[in-house]
């Protein structure tokens, strides 16, 4: 798929015309021809023509398919509202033979660059199905889309590109997450990674249990034990400045299937847990797209990935085991495996040399009820470094919302046995979830958690975004690595 950017007075004839429709119901100024603007004043006059995300479609000899789509009030257009838009109308293509598609870019209030960037974001977001696995092709639904024009005055090149990249990365982390547990096992993903990073000149890296277990990540390997399949300990690095020093280093949760070991979780809903190493997949994703943008800053990603299954081996509630920090650990519960894994591969990005931290992971039921399926969890130290992950994630179009990681839930995740236990009880379960990865978090560095097991997978179509995974917190990575880059360029000068 072609995406390009032309002046809307200059574009040649196309398949579909896509308008984003305000409550005021102010057409464009340009670019919309006779016939196809009396049509579409027709449409506009109907009541609730402009809800949001409501899509209006017209098809004429002259004018073609028209696609109108409901932008709410112009002072509340934002750039997820842009996506949402574009991907409310490409949904409506899925059983169409459009090929060719102009969209008119709405830019009034959030820029031409941020808006261009959010209709190819909300274009690509459409064009991904979950029916992977189905073997008949109608019943997999996806448009037949070659070339998409966006209609926007001044030069949107560079937008145009980064809304491809950031894209297709979210989509990446989808399609890894969306796979069954049998075709994405830790040696799978590890495969996907060693893939993107041959196409985007990362750095890889696969530790095995061995490198593991010398190293001293028996947290990590704790979970590993009632699985068949190895452990794999995914590395990633983008040398963006050169020299040594890691600028800023993600970490992600890659339990590519959660059975809860020993403390097995109910039957019910429990096939979504192929998902439960979202983390890791929206790490992966991550960094392919910060290689193919390339910002001057040293970039680290790693991703420990294992099944926790209850297999002869398993390990058992009760067990301790001294995780890569030194810290010992009373495994209180097996289904709380994700901060197992994710303590240890905290510990090898601060050895690395990372002083700057963020991790990604689906880690408590408990954020899903403090927060519903609208917002991930963020919590970390200190404040200064959390507002800025929050303000840079919202703008990036990830919605996270700050919660409390005090002294209180730090002292209720003491062992009775050992230096900290790995469950503490129902109340305030994601932050003690975060308090017990703090425990490694060394003095100095700058850390967040985004907790993402509220907006991992949707059960329904959204505006922005078709059913299943959802690959929160890409954005937020990228351009987290993007913002440091600035700094970095803005010190230098």
């Amino acid at each position: 798929m072609r995406f390009r950017a032309t002046r809307p007075s200059e574009f040649a004839d196309v398949d579909v015309v896509v308008i984003p429709l305000f409550e005021d119901k102010r057409l464009p100024a340009k670019g919309l021809r006779r016939a196809t603007r009396a049509i579409v004043q027709r449409i506009v006059a109907e009541p609730g023509s402009a809800k949001l995300y409501a899509v209006s479609t017209h098809f004429g000899e002259k004018t073609g398919r028209v696609v109108i789509v409901g932008a709410g009030k112009r002072a509340e257009y934002v750039p997820e509202r842009a996506r949402g838009v574009a991907s409310a109308a490409v949904k409506s293509l899925w059983r169409s033979n459009a090929k060719r598609v102009a969209v008119f870019v709405a830019a009034e209030g959030i820029g031409a660059e941020p808006a261009a960037q959010a209709t190819v974001e909300g274009v690509i977001y459409a064009m991904w199905r979950p029916e992977s696995h189905r073997t008949r092709p109608e019943e997999r639904r996806l448009p037949k889309l070659t070339d998409v024009i966006l209609l926007a005055e001044g030069d949107l090149k560079a937008a145009v590109r980064r809304g491809q990249i950031v894209g297709d990365a979210v989509n990446l982390a989808r399609r890894l997450a969306n796979e069954p547990a049998n075709l994405m096992t830790p040696s799978h993903l590890a495969d996907e990674a060693r893939a993107v990073a041959k196409e985007t000149g990362l750095a890889v890296e696969i530790l095995d249990r061995e490198r593991c277990r010398a190293l001293g990540m028996h947290s990590y390997l704790s979970v590993a034990q009632g699985s068949r399949q190895p452990p794999q300990f995914i590395v990633l690095r983008h040398v963006g400045r050169g020299g040594a020093g890691v600028d800023i280093a993600f970490v992600g949760k890659g339990i590519t299937f959660d059975s809860g070991g020993i403390s097995i979780k109910p039957a019910e809903g429990m096939y979504h847990m192929k998902a439960d190493m979202t983390g890791a997949a929206t790490v992966i994703a991550a960094m392919g797209a910060i290689a193919k943008l390339d910002p001057q800053v040293n970039v680290l990603g790693v991703a420990p990935c294992t099944e926790n299954l209850p297999g002869g081996g398993a390990t058992k509630p009760g067990d301790v085991f001294t995780s890569m920090s030194g810290r010992t650990v009373e495994v209180i519960n097996t289904d709380a495996e994700g901060r197992l894994v994710l303590i240890d591969g905290l510990t090898y990005v601060q050895r690395q040399g990372a002083r700057r931290v963020v991790d990604v992971a689906t880690l408590t039921g408990a954020i899903g009820i403090a927060l519903g399926h609208h917002f991930a969890g963020l919590f970390g130290r200190p404040v200064a470094f959390v507002e800025e992950v929050g303000r840079i994630g919202t703008e990036a179009g990830d919605r996270l919302w700050a919660m409390p990681l005090t002294d209180e839930f730090r002292e209720e995740i003491k062992s009775d046995v050992a230096d900290i236990a790995n469950s503490a009880g129902r109340e305030g379960g994601a932050s003690k979830g975060a308090a017990f990865l703090d425990a490694v978090i060394e003095d100095g560095v700058e850390w967040a958690h985004l907790d993402i097991a509220s907006t991992y997978w949707s059960d329904r179509d959204r505006p922005q975004s078709p059913k299943g995974p959802q690959g929160p917190a890409v954005r937020t990575l990228v351009a987290l690595a993007e913002r440091y880059s600035k700094e970095r360029a803005s010190r230098a000068s």
